[in-house]
């Protein structure tokens, strides 16, 4: 790997974080202070993981391409409006024409800005084992914990979006392919590729031993009273848990991540962790000291915060969002150069089966009058002067509806089916939008297809529904008159990978 492509030093990504966000870094400028003596304090160690989740926003990584923009113009989420030259570089990402520059751009850009963040993780767990005198235990079991869960993050959706899916339909084949690097160190050397089933071990070796960590000493798992954090939490960087890879946030992260290989023994495995994640999704709202709204949207907070999303497990702070969004989600569209990601009032319908309490078909999307088409704009992330820090600038990474249906599809398709119990998972979820008709008699297929429509519903905006399709290889998706294939599915490799020997 070509290091000085992809390679941002530590205390730049560190130079990026929000003061309001950080009022604990030290008042020396991180550019200035040595590397060798930025780890000799816990607080070297925090800068470095905050850098992390600040180098996460960067608009080519989840602050815009991979998460809001490309993985939804893929699965033709939306469609695309007021196109000119000047804002061509989404449509042909649509049109999965992934040899044209402006293509290659989104595609080299995401590559490097995830392993930028990879590097990041990993210079400071290279060190951080070395250092472990210089903070207490609950230090080093939640840094180290986070560490490892951003760099398995961040390299599965890599794999996602460059490898193949449908690994359980083709499973001997998927197994022996290349997977993107995995890569655990800091140097110049060039990693060597794992097989896909190498790098699904990979992944859980480091879930593995972040969910052990986490669980000892992670504040939202309840282990310890608040007291037991009063002198380790004095800066308050153990607060606002759901910014942060916290320790139900990688169980749900597992739980995705057993979808994709999709064997029976990781389904039930998948099973497992969904249900610890929704035994305890809204016990973590009455933790002491917990500030994050750990429970289900009701009517009144749609009226208090319309459009924006609770139930996050995991979500990222991006303080740019609304410039970010402003090229591709202008509501009215009043700039010359917008490239309008919007639906019709026809498709908005089809999506949420004309159902008229189901809040989400109209508190999540916006009706633009200064289009001759009316098209409906999803207003999902914007942002609220009037909310509060934690409800404003959030691009949602893992949410607790995914986890209800990943445990409704186990109960489906998993080596123990239970259809009474995935219809149940379904129904809260439904209930908790104001659909409250009984799903009764359906079949394992019946219920996959509610699956499959819950999914549409559920996410708009958030980067999930390719990698449902591509999971299950789905070879049509909706508002796609030609059948998708990994042709579509695998973006390549960027350019300067394959000259340096990569194999995909």
């Amino acid at each position: 790997m070509k290091r000085n492509k992809i390679f941002l030093s530590v205390l730049s990504a560190v130079a990026l974080l929000n003061v309001s966000c950080s009022d604990w870094l030290d008042a020396m400028p991180p550019s200035q202070i040595p590397a060798d003596e930025h780890y000799n304090s816990v607080e070297g160690f925090q800068q470095t993981l905050t850098g992390c989740y600040m180098a996460m926003t960067h608009k080519n990584l989840y602050g815009r391409a991979a998460s809001w923009l490309v993985p939804e113009v893929l699965a033709h989420q939306f469609n695309l409006i007021g196109l000119d030259q000047s804002t061509t570089d989404i449509y042909y990402m649509q049109h999965y024409q992934y040899e044209r520059p402006d293509s290659k751009d989104f595609i080299d850009d995401i590559w490097a800005a995830a392993y930028n963040v990879v590097v990041n993780a990993n210079d400071a767990l290279s060190r951080i084992d070395d250092k472990r005198d210089v903070m207490t235990e609950t230090d080093y079991s939640i840094i180290k914990g986070e560490l490892l869960a951003i760099r398995a993050y961040v390299h599965f959706d890599l794999a996602r979006l460059y490898g193949y899916g449908n690994w359980t339909g083709r499973k001997a084949e998927v197994d022996a392919r290349y997977a993107v690097p995995y890569v655990t160190t800091v140097d110049k050397d060039l990693t060597p590729q794992l097989t896909m089933r190498e790098f699904f071990n990979k992944l859980m070796s480091d879930l593995d031993e972040a969910e052990a960590l986490l669980k000892a000493e992670d504040p939202v798992t309840g282990t310890h009273p608040w007291s037991y954090y009063a002198n380790v939490n004095s800066n308050g960087y153990y607060d606002y848990r759901g910014l942060h890879l916290n320790y139900y946030a990688v169980r749900a992260l597992k739980a995705r991540i057993y979808m994709w290989e999709g064997s029976s023994q990781s389904k039930a495995l998948a099973l497992q962790a969904a249900d610890e994640v929704i035994s305890n999704f809204e016990k973590v709202n009455n933790v002491a000291g917990s500030t994050n709204p750990w429970r289900w949207m009701d009517s009144n907070d749609q009226q208090m915060y319309q459009g924006m999303v609770f139930e996050q497990l995991f979500g990222i702070y991006v303080s740019d969002i609304s410039d970010l969004t402003d090229k591709y989600i202008e509501p009215e569209m009043l700039a010359d150069n917008v490239t309008a990601l919007y639906i019709t009032d026809e498709q908005r319908q089809e999506i949420y089966e004309n159902h008229p309490s189901d809040w989400r078909s109209h508190d999540w999307f916006h009706l633009s009058t200064r289009s001759p088409n009316n098209p409906y704009t999803c207003i999902k992330l914007e942002s609220h002067s009037g909310a509060s820090f934690y409800y404003s600038y959030r691009m949602p990474m893992i949410r607790i509806p995914e986890v209800y249906y990943i445990a409704a599809e186990c109960c489906v398709t998993g080596p123990a089916p239970d259809l009474n119990k995935a219809a149940e998972y379904l129904t809260t979820v439904r209930g908790h939008r104001s659909v409250h008709e009984p799903l009764e008699g359906l079949d394992a297929e019946g219920l996959l297809n509610e699956i499959a429509k819950e999914y549409r519903k559920e996410f708009p905006l958030e980067g999930v529904m390719f990698y449902y399709y591509k999971r299950l290889g789905v070879n049509s998706v909706p508002h796609r008159d030609e059948a998708m294939d990994d042709a579509q599915y695998v973006l390549p490799y960027p350019d300067f990978e394959i000259q340096s020997g990569r194999i995909q």
